[in-house]
């Protein structure tokens, strides 16, 4: 097996398994990097967490047990393919679903109706 394919094997779910840790993180402990208008589903935050750290250390431990088990070595690749189509979802939950505004408070235009 290339060692290419398992440096970019290893690194993915490495990477799942930390947006996995920072993404159910980020719902208890927020980074302050959006404003706290932009908020995000907890439970489906947590959901996506766990999908991503449970996908993360799969792949892990699959892509090291298959150093001794060479059965277990030919699903490196299904795995990877897994992996890559989990992450494409996750961003695009991000992306598209995953935070939306809440504007709270007052608007700070008038309408002008009523004021001569």
């Amino acid at each position: 097996m290339p060692m290419l394919f398992l440096v970019f094997y290893f690194i993915l779910f490495f990477i799942l398994i930390f947006q996995g840790t920072h993404v159910a993180g980020e719902v208890k402990n927020p980074l302050g990097t959006l404003p706290e208008e932009v908020g995000q589903n907890p439970l489906a935050s947590a959901r996506w967490g766990l999908l991503l750290i449970g996908t993360g250390f799969l792949g892990l431990i699959i892509g090291l047990l298959g150093f001794h088990w060479t059965g277990l070595a030919a699903l490196r690749h299904a795995l990877l393919t897994l992996g890559v189509v989990v992450l494409a979802l996750y961003g695009l939950w991000v992306i598209f679903f995953g935070r939306k505004a809440e504007f709270i408070g007052k608007p700070t235009v008038t309408d002008g109706h009523g004021h001569h």
